[in-house]
């Protein structure tokens, strides 16, 4: 069944319009391999501010999330398992809340929000989506979703982009995209916590 759902999942992707590739505007593509831009999120809940460069020789996972989301529900509990299960491998999860209508919020409301849905990890605010704009929508009117995930290896680099929805593991082929892009995370985490930074390579 696990195959069979991988297989109607890939199946998915490939039909999709414009998936994996370029000329999806959800695609991502464009950031792949190049620099982490910076954070500069409203505030930090419960924790310093962070930049990228402050966090090199750490992987970084970035989610961006909101109350009324059902993707969100679903693929926070899989940010907190991984967040727990690579811990001592220096991986750092980071959930950032944005409130749809972009607003003020309070950390309590967010705490509790996060704490909802399963979710232990840091926290941030992109009240304003400002954060949300730099990274992502800026200059891309067609893109569709704002709850989207980015993957940043030990030097900074963008490994992964997921241009918004779910994923998660599953044996449902309802959700054999969900799996399929889940086990592409998956990979590519694997690959960035395997990999040294460079600054600390020596010939």
């Amino acid at each position: 069944m696990r195959m069979l759902v991988m297989a109607l999942g890939a199946a998915l992707l490939l039909a999709a319009p414009g998936a994996a590739n370029d000329d999806d505007p959800d695609s991502g593509a464009e950031m792949i391999g190049r620099p982490a831009p910076a954070f500069r999120f409203d505030r930090w809940i419960d924790a310093p501010a962070r930049e990228p460069a402050a966090l090199r020789g750490r992987v970084v996972l970035v989610r961006w999330w909101t109350e009324g989301c059902h993707y969100c529900e679903t693929t926070l509990p899989v940010l907190e398992a991984l967040r727990t299960r690579h811990a001592k491998d220096s991986l750092v999860v980071i959930g950032v809340f944005h409130p749809k209508p972009p607003g003020p919020v309070s950390d309590r409301h967010v705490r509790e929000a996060a704490a909802e849905r399963g979710f232990h990890g840091t926290l941030a605010v992109d009240a304003g989506w400002r954060a949300l704009g730099r990274w992502w929508l800026d200059g891309h009117p067609e893109r569709n979703w704002t709850s989207v995930s980015f993957l940043i290896d030990r030097d900074g680099i963008v490994r992964w982009v997921h241009g918004g929805g779910e994923y998660h593991p599953t044996d449902d082929p309802r959700h054999a995209r969900c799996a399929v892009q889940y086990e592409e995370l998956e990979r590519a985490l694997a690959d960035a916590l395997a990999s040294p930074r460079q600054a600390d390579v020596h010939p």
